[in-house]
């Protein structure tokens, strides 16, 4: 059995876009359908089954959209209320225009127009999309009325009318439509460059930032997308309907969202398919229809809801234990064969720290990155006061101190997480504007956290690209990624580590922390890259792979690349650094080489005491 086929069974199904995860949902739907065609004599229809689709055709379309933004870990509950007011809309321009181009128009434009508006309010508030868009709801309805009068609007040209009801032979128009935008919005979500970002601001939405990923303008653009489907949405329900009215959409945005969830996509953000979505909309679907067929009043029919939703949690619930199980019964040999293939990889070109001929460490080149006089205050604290020193390219510079002494708030001005309020950087010798990561990522600066910033609902082989993902087009943000190169990288660097995963699309939260680490390490080993930034790199970290880690810095200044390592581990100053910058309470009291100061000496420094014999010396 070959180690890809290996791979492919034993990938989870908690991985964030695995189809699989809905098929129980699915097995639930398909006897609901056969329940029902057997009770009732006209259930299993032609025309039953368009109709049943035209019905769900709404939810449908605003089902992905409302999927976009829960896996983004957003969520808009303002849909029942753009429903009614962007329906008025196109009524109004129906009836003045008589020209259905420019109400589809309008429908569209209105719709992208109300999204803007909920993903800017969610922006600058800072607070729960959940409170923002329950607000805007209550607006939107009530400009609904306004805009109508309060009435139903009649009086549309046939021309608009025949866009709701034309059909296609069978098949109505509205239901290949929906049809059409469910299908390419799901595939732009598990294949593009911006499915991949959703997924990752949904799981870490911090981590995403600080790849580079612009989250604020992606979120909103996401909200805009949504008012945009929303805009279709009514568009082709006033068209259907022949009349806009403001009642329209009453609790649409609780059918929407039962039907996203039901479809496997956490409320939290970070996972669900395209292919559970459709599962929940089918199972919404079928259940209203059989509930019609047999006559129940309301009440029983929110009843039976209840229920179906509960047996389908319960019947995923037990589908995944028996998918854990079947991981775990799987044969151990085979596991351990395709470990020792990545085993074999590793040890064919094991990392060892690179020296001269005469068995020293080659001298550093000219200076790659300067900081002067850089501060920063929070409030009434001084993180960090007038700080400066250089890293040379092929020079690894570890800067150390004491809980506190400002050290991450240094690198985070470094690496454009944080604006200093005064002070430089510049980079080979030229002054750098850093607005923030994303900036800092392309002029050759890589930065590993201390809290690793990754994604835990992607593999290693997605986080390990994020920001720079490789693709098999060139569409901009709509790019196809290339997830084999993806997986190629994540092989390759890690391997440089001596890291071997079973799974390169596992989701990193289920990695041991050592493993979580050795990605985040990994991910800055980069062809272009000029400095990088390491912080506390090994705290994780086991003996052997510690060793791993320090090797490979070596081999990262052996390439010229300068590197900048915080730590708080004494002896790893003295094993991997050229020289040591200290840090107290937010000041430089020390830079100078290692071989100019002793392990003692450099202790007492980090708790503020200077022996008299050091010579304390500060480059700004």
């Amino acid at each position: 059995m070959s180690f890809r086929s290996i791979r492919a069974r034993v990938r989870p199904a908690s991985l964030a876009w695995d189809w699989r995860n809905r098929l129980g949902l699915g097995l639930l739907c398909m006897g609901l359908i056969a329940f029902f065609g057997v009770w009732f004599d006209n259930f299993f229809t032609v025309s039953n089954g368009f109709a049943t689709l035209l019905n769900i055709s709404s939810i449908a379309i605003a089902a992905i959209g409302s999927g976009f933004l829960l896996v983004s870990g957003n969520v808009d509950l303002s849909i029942g209320g753009q429903y009614a007011l962007i329906s008025v809309i196109v009524a109004r321009m129906a009836v003045t225009s008589q020209n259905p181009v420019a109400s589809v128009l309008a429908g569209l434009l209105a719709g992208a127009l109300l999204g803007l508006l909920n993903g800017l309010l969610v922006r600058w508030m800072k607070i729960s999309p959940i409170i923002v868009t329950i607000g805007t709801s209550t607006i939107f309805r009530g400009m609904a009325y306004i805009v109508s009068g309060g009435v139903s609007i009649f009086g549309f040209p046939e021309s608009f009318i025949a866009i709701g009801r034309a059909r296609i032979g069978p098949a109505p128009v509205p239901v290949l439509i929906a049809a059409v935008v469910f299908i390419l919005s799901g595939f732009i979500l598990v294949k593009t460059v911006v499915g991949l970002r959703t997924y990752a601001i949904g799981g870490n939405i911090a981590a995403a930032r600080l790849t580079g990923i612009k989250t604020n303008n992606f979120m909103t653009g996401l909200y805009v997308f949504n008012g945009l489907l929303m805009g279709l949405v009514a568009t082709l329900a006033t068209a259907r309907l022949g009349s806009g009215t403001p009642s329209i959409g009453v609790s649409f945005e609780l059918d929407v969202l039962t039907a996203v969830i039901l479809g496997g996509v956490g409320f939290s953000g970070g996972s669900g398919h395209p292919f559970g979505i459709f599962i929940g909309v089918a199972t919404i679907a079928v259940l209203n229809t059989g509930l019609i067929f047999a006559g129940l009043q309301d009440w029983y029919q929110q009843i039976a809801r209840g229920l179906v939703l509960l047996l389908a949690l319960a019947a995923d619930q037990y589908a995944a234990v028996r998918r854990e199980r079947a991981v775990t019964l799987e044969p151990q040999t085979d596991k351990r064969k395709a470990l020792q293939t990545e085993r074999e990889l590793a040890v064919a070109s094991p990392v060892s720290p690179v020296t001269a001929s005469n068995g020293r460490r080659p001298a550093p080149g000219s200076v790659v990155f300067r900081c002067s006089n850089l501060s920063k205050t929070f409030g009434t604290v001084t993180a960090a006061y007038k700080v400066g020193f250089a890293v040379a390219a092929g020079e690894v510079v570890c800067l150390v101190g004491d809980n506190g002494a400002g050290k991450s708030t240094v690198i985070k001005m470094i690496s454009g997480a944080v604006q200093p309020d005064e002070g430089v950087n510049e980079l080979n010798g030229q002054p750098l504007q850093l607005n923030g990561p994303s900036d800092a990522r392309a002029a050759g600066i890589e930065t590993v956290y201390q809290d690793l910033a990754l994604c835990t609902n992607l593999g290693a082989a997605h986080n390990m690209v994020l920001g720079k993902e490789p693709t098999r087009t060139h569409w901009g943000p709509l790019s196809l990624r290339n997830d084999a190169a993806s997986e190629q990288i994540a092989r390759q660097r890690l391997l440089e580590l001596n890291i071997a995963l079973e799974d390169y699309f596992r989701p990193v939260g289920s990695l041991s922390g050592g493993q979580r680490q050795s990605v985040a390490i990994a991910r800055v080993v980069t062809d272009d890259v000029k400095l990088v930034i390491l912080d506390e790199p090994t705290a994780a970290l086991g003996v052997a792979q510690t060793k791993n880690v320090l090797a490979l810095i070596r081999t990262l200044a052996a390439r010229a690349v300068g590197v900048l390592l915080i730590t708080h581990d004494i002896e790893t100053v003295f094993e991997v650094a050229d020289r040591v910058v200290v840090l107290r309470l937010g000041q430089v009291v020390f830079d100078g080489a290692t071989t100019s100061i002793s392990q003692a000496d450099l202790v007492q420094l980090m708790a503020g005491i200077v022996p008299s014999e050091l010579v304390v010396s500060k480059h700004n």
